[in-house]
């Protein structure tokens, strides 16, 4: 019987891991970030006209609530990306939290930074 090197025995467990893994059904850190990223961009594509810094406050459309609704699964992702200063310069904070109230999801305290 041949015996494998340490080198070798190392790559069969790495091999055996990943794919014990990928059959688990976990994400991927990777998948998360994906994930979150598109939460992004949708909340961006149906909300931007409720949350932007411009304009008056107004009540969101139920497309906006149903991809508030969504991201919900990301919110840490989403806070953080709330909380960031190129995103604080666009949003108004107030009206995003107006926002999440208005279709029912509650903020963590200091998401983004803040607190209303």
């Amino acid at each position: 019987m041949t015996q494998l090197s340490s080198a070798g025995l190392l790559a069969a467990t790495l091999l055996l891991l990943a794919t014990a893994a990928a059959v688990s059904g976990q994400p991927s850190p990777h998948d998360e970030v994906t994930a979150c990223q598109n939460d992004i961009d949708a909340l961006w594509h149906t909300c931007k006209q409720y949350v932007q810094k411009e304009g008056p406050k107004q009540k969101p459309s139920s497309d906006c609530c149903k991809t508030v609704q969504a991201a919900e699964a990301h919110e840490s992702c989403v806070c953080d990306y709330l909380g960031s200063p190129d995103t604080k310069g666009k949003l108004s904070m107030e009206k995003v939290f107006y926002v999440t109230k208005q279709c029912g999801v509650t903020v963590p305290a200091g998401c983004g930074s803040n607190r209303f």
